[in-house]
């Protein structure tokens, strides 16, 4: 027999596993803007400015952005700490559509990467030439070009600026210097700070090489002394993605999708520029 105490506390558990299920499903139920992870280049190329405002004329979603670098809010979006996210880090997040981690997975623009370093200089009757010690100026494949960065560096010529971030850029840059051939070393590679303007910013100072979004780098790269030396490979293309995490919704999700993919937010990237275009 059930004594009267221990009965009470028998209701008083099965009730409260009764309502967890309604807990749960209210502590998941978010609620104002929504919140979206974005990387960071888009941020500071002044695309996530832009993409807003013409969201908010034609929707009048609010969003919280969350910029970063792609390799750390894909995991953020997995744990339902977001509810999506506009990525450029295709393997993870294939990966995490296969394994039913994230949803509704759709391109939203596409962009490209460009070489930067010493603005060349033909020889004058005063000067002569200078920039560019690598010779790859006016090339178009990324990895041959890179190879002869690195020959320049092993004679201590040219400088190399590596991004940080496990971002869309490191995700090319790494590509390409693997197309390139063995992983190169040495005093002439280094690694900037931490943010999507660093390696431009470090290689201005210094006279040296990076690869950098082009968004990025007609945002940020006039003045700097460097110039475009090599573009054009289609190893150094750029998808960016939005997708929605399976763990938390919000009942704005489908609609800021929907919109974010669709043809207005393409005519509205496509009318932004800087090297973006819309994926309709």
């Amino acid at each position: 027999m059930v004594v009267p105490s221990t009965r009470r506390r028998w209701l008083r558990a099965a009730a409260a596993l009764a309502a967890a299920p309604h807990l749960l499903a209210r502590s998941a139920k978010p609620t104002g803007r929504i919140v979206v992870g974005c990387e960071a280049n888009l941020q500071d190329s002044g695309f996530i400015a832009s993409i807003t405002q013409a969201m908010a004329r034609d929707t009048g979603l609010a969003v919280d952005w969350r910029p970063g670098p792609s390799g750390a809010l894909l995991p953020a979006l997995e744990r339902g700490e977001l509810h999506a996210a506009l990525t450029g880090a295709p393997d993870t997040e294939a990966l995490l559509e296969r394994q039913g981690l994230v949803h509704d997975r759709r391109v939203v623009a596409l962009t490209d990467h460009v070489l930067v370093g010493p603005a060349p200089r033909k020889a004058t009757k005063k000067q002569p030439a200078s920039g560019d010690p690598a010779g790859v100026a006016g090339g178009r494949d990324i990895a041959a070009a890179l190879a002869r960065v690195a020959a320049a560096g092993g004679q201590q010529q040219a400088l190399y600026f590596a991004h940080a971030d496990a971002g869309a850029s490191r995700i090319v840059e790494q590509s390409a210097w693997t197309a390139a051939g063995p992983q190169p070393i040495g005093e002439w590679l280094r690694t900037a700070a931490s943010g999507p303007q660093s390696a431009l910013r470090e290689a201005a100072a210094a006279n040296g090489y990076a690869l950098v979004e082009r968004g990025i780098w007609l945002a940020h790269g006039k003045g700097s002394g460097l110039a475009v030396l090599v573009e054009g490979d289609p190893r150094l293309a750029t998808t960016y993605r939005v997708m929605r995490s399976f763990r938390v919704s919000h009942p704005a999700g489908k609609l800021f999708a929907s919109w974010l993919s669709g043809p207005v937010a393409g005519q509205a990237i496509d009318g932004f520029g800087r090297g973006y275009r819309g994926a309709v």
